[in-house]
């Protein structure tokens, strides 16, 4: 085997640093409540988890909010050979996706935080399946941090603050050496700042109901990252893929959503549109410390997407039943599509239960479904395959309002 060969073999590793999953790797379930009505909340007044979704809906002089959930996603991808020579699915468990928000709001003023991971995935193949030199595992994580300050004047309700990301990036995957395997593994980590702004209005307010608006952006952050790469390969290449620092970034995209709630009697509806800016991943780039190990560049160019979310609420008494659908379409085109970022467009749905636990606290709880679309791949630096899935979202939550 000649040099030139493991050089080629250590240029592919670069295909596996996008995770695997749908319509991009943003998480919109940040609250139980919200996850139980198709993910809907750019326009929900009243509940704590609008510290996350839209913060202006919480400057109503209602005191302090405290809102803490957890959901389980346990996703299930699947490949196979065009020609159906083969076929392999992920294994994994379930991912857990722990959020909390707390605010205060007096008079015409309010302030907060949330905390919440908004953009993750992770994928793990069979160790010896067919694309093991593509990729084996990825995983991608973003914590953010999100404080704001809000004010009200009249109807109009505006609110803002920085938001601060810290991410890590990690992939395995296997090395061909004609006679031979290694593999690599890659760990980066990195953090950046960004903004955030919302409105909210009540459009409309008669005896029988209300209308409210709510409208918010969430900049993109763009985040340096740094770590290790540590290669095994056989003593002939050692010096060529030898263990080192590596460095590259991640640029979370701008988010904007408008949504509206319309309550009348005991039913509210909801309704989200929501504005993905996934240009912003053209390309993914590895730059390894030492010369003698080539840097990668993999083409990305994903695409903007538009999301659409409506869900309902009844409440009788102490309960509040939810239900919600979306359509989630993927960034990535075909041309890139690969195992190591199987992504394609999703439906799904939900429905959720709460109920109050006397005057200030509340309890809910939600289960998800998410239909992957099966796609093929037209990447021509990729195998030759098919990909789809399905997940599965398990949620729970308290909240509190201090009355």
């Amino acid at each position: 085997m000649t040099m030139k060969t493991a050089g080629i073999a250590i240029l592919l590793l670069a295909a596996a640093t996008t995770p695997a999953s749908a319509g991009g790797f943003a998480v919109s379930e940040q609250s139980a409540s919200a996850g139980g009505a198709g993910g809907t909340g750019a326009a929900r007044e009243g509940d704590p988890s609008a510290a996350w979704y839209n913060p202006a809906a919480l400057v109503d002089g209602a005191g302090i909010r405290i809102g803490a959930g957890l959901t389980a996603a346990m996703a299930s991808l699947h490949a196979e050979a065009m020609d159906d020579s083969w076929s392999e699915s992920t294994e994994g468990g379930a991912s857990p996706l722990p959020s909390l928000q707390a605010s205060w709001a007096g008079g015409d003023w309010a302030a907060g935080l949330s905390l919440g991971i908004p953009f993750g995935a992770n994928v793990a193949w069979p160790e010896e399946w067919a694309g093991r030199h593509e990729i084996i595992a990825s995983r991608i994580l973003v914590v953010r941090a999100a404080p704001f300050v809000g004010w009200r004047r009249g109807a109009w309700r505006v609110a803002g603050g920085l938001h601060v990301d810290t991410g890590e990036m990690r992939l395995r995957r296997s090395l061909d050496f004609i006679d031979t395997e290694g593999d690599v593994q890659l760990s980066l980590r990195g953090a950046g700042v960004g903004l955030h702004l919302a409105g909210f209005v009540r459009a409309a307010e008669s005896a029988g109901g209300h209308l409210d608006l709510g409208l918010t952006y969430k900049s993109r952050t763009s985040m340096a990252l740094d770590g290790e790469a540590d290669f095994t390969t056989p003593d002939a290449f050692s010096e060529k893929a030898a263990d080192q620092e590596a460095s590259s970034s991640l640029t979370l995209p701008d988010r904007l959503t408008a949504g509206a709630a319309w309550q009348r009697g005991a039913w509210t509806f909801l309704a989200d549109l929501e504005l993905t800016a996934w240009q912003v991943r053209d390309a993914v780039v590895i730059d390894f410390a030492r010369e003698e190990t080539p840097d990668v560049t993999q083409r990305a160019d994903w695409s903007a997407t538009v999301t659409v979310r409506g869900g309902a609420e009844w409440r009788g008494g102490p309960w509040v039943a939810r239900g919600g659908l979306y359509r989630d379409p993927t960034p990535s085109p075909a041309a890139t599509l690969s195992p190591s970022s199987p992504d394609s467009s999703r439906l799904g749905g939900s429905l959720g239960i709460g109920r109050a636990l006397g005057a200030s606290w509340a309890v809910d709880a939600f289960y998800g479904y998410l239909h992957l679309d099966e796609r093929a791949s037209e990447n021509p630096d990729s195998m030759a395959a098919r990909y789809g899935g399905h997940a599965h979202l398990l949620g729970a939550g308290l909240r509190y309002q201090q009355r």
